[in-house]
């Protein structure tokens, strides 16, 4: 179509036939809200950028009628249900038990996770630097890339017991690389599969399922360790810009947006703080 043909009736039927079932390609149902806004949002940016260049007078999208965006509930874990899965990952594989564990204590994406390399495991200064991506598409396989945003390269700093779990599996991991000589891939990824290639990001989705089975858990995915990082931040008094800062979010407000009930609860509590100390006789 001619950038002047385009009309909000056009984009609003579009939107339309974009939330029918069957589109999502990954589930076979209906794509998300969301994505379709995500749709809305590229269109609306080449149409302003053609207002700048003159081409058509205003941008059309600013009158289309637009799915609303609803928000999931962040599901995080209780501190006893973070103790529960700590105590089981205990008795499982090394490469595990520092997978999971380095979930709990990084709230990195799994992506991140999986991109991480010792190369950027800085072992003297008990951080880690993340600026990888492991990613999967049924057309390209499994690829690196840069991390979401440019505000998601960062360093993020990691308690002595951290590393010196990381330094254990380091040695395990040399010990495998030796048993698998010239089979072995050094690409010098901290998670592997059994010939050093990255692993399958779905593998972890799916290896976390059948790990909250076993230990008889509650369901556990890798995004729900970065919201109970966050929200165990956000209990105890840490600002937003820091927790974005360590979640890798564009900008704070980002941070703010999807944390807004914890924040919440967790003002709640600051008031029962102030209450105590204030308010109540010694």
């Amino acid at each position: 179509m001619k950038l002047t043909a385009i009309r909000a009736d056009i984009l609003n039927d579009l939107y339309t036939a974009l939330s029918a079932d069957g589109l999502n390609k990954r589930t076979g149902g209906k794509l998300s809200n969301k994505t379709i806004l995500e749709h809305h949002r590229l269109i609306s940016t080449v149409l302003e950028q053609a207002v700048k260049e003159g081409l058509v007078p205003f941008n059309v999208a600013e009158r289309a009628e637009l799915p609303k965006a609803t928000r999931k509930e962040v599901n995080y874990f209780q501190p006893e249900q973070v103790e529960a899965i700590r105590d089981a990952a205990e008795t499982e594989p090394i490469k595990w038990k520092t997978l999971v564990h380095l979930f709990l204590v990084t709230g990195a994406r799994r992506g991140e996770i999986l991109g991480l390399k010792w190369a950027n495991v800085d072992f003297d200064g008990n951080r880690i630097y993340i600026c990888n991506n492991v990613l999967y598409t049924p057309d390209r396989g499994i690829y690196e890339d840069t991390p979401k945003t440019a505000k998601s390269i960062r360093y993020i700093s990691l308690p002595k017991e951290t590393m010196s779990l990381l330094r254990e599996y380091r040695f395990s991991q040399l010990e495998q690389r030796f048993a698998m000589g010239d089979r072995w891939n050094n690409r010098d990824f901290v998670f592997t599969q059994e010939n050093g290639d990255p692993m399958h990001p779905d593998s972890v989705t799916d290896w976390l399922t059948k790990f909250s089975k076993r230990h008889d858990l509650p369901h556990i995915n890798a995004h729900a360790f970065r919201h109970t990082m966050a929200s165990i931040l956000y209990f105890n008094g840490v600002d937003s810009i820091s927790i974005s800062k360590r979640l890798g979010h564009a900008q704070p407000s980002t941070t703010t947006n999807i944390y807004a009930h914890i924040i919440e609860e967790a003002d709640k509590k600051n008031a029962d703080i102030i209450a105590d100390v204030f308010l109540k006789k010694a």
